[in-house]
């Protein structure tokens, strides 16, 4: 798995266990504050932990670009787009949904495109490009 390290910066974390190779989001107490979201498809991506930090209040070393190693959640693969699939940061294919056709009203919240193809549980590479992805109703 190829990773190259983008831009590193520390974030406070506002939650207790913020494990490692997981997407975390705006902290919602202070500027410079991240934390785990809070469900599938979260807002605020800031990027994905190099490390894990146990303590809330203390600092952990996030990835804000590049290509980074992330949880699947879930198959994906490669090119796929990928979202923050739940609470624990791990990150799903919305692939399918990003690519349909008008029909049903959404907002994908696009953290980047798998380099390589991974199975649930597997840590995979993906290349960070948060965008947001709007699918219309027609």
């Amino acid at each position: 798995m190829n990773a190259t390290q983008g831009l590193v910066k520390a974030y406070v974390t506002e939650t207790a266990t913020t494990n490692q190779y997981c997407a975390v989001v705006q902290g919602s107490s202070a500027d410079g504050n991240c934390k785990m979201p809070a469900a599938a498809n979260a807002q605020g991506f800031l990027g994905i932990t190099l490390e894990p930090q146990t303590v809330a209040g203390r600092a952990v070393a996030v990835q804000k670009n590049g290509i980074a190693r992330a949880i699947a959640n879930g198959s994906i693969t490669r090119g796929d787009a990928v979202a923050i699939a739940s609470a624990a940061g791990d990150l799903a294919s919305v692939q399918s949904i990003v690519a349909a056709a008008p029909g049903s009203a959404s907002c994908e919240y696009v953290v980047g495109f798998a380099e390589e193809s991974a199975v649930n549980g597997q840590i995979f590479a993906v290349w960070l490009n948060p965008m947001i992805v709007k699918t219309a109703v027609s």
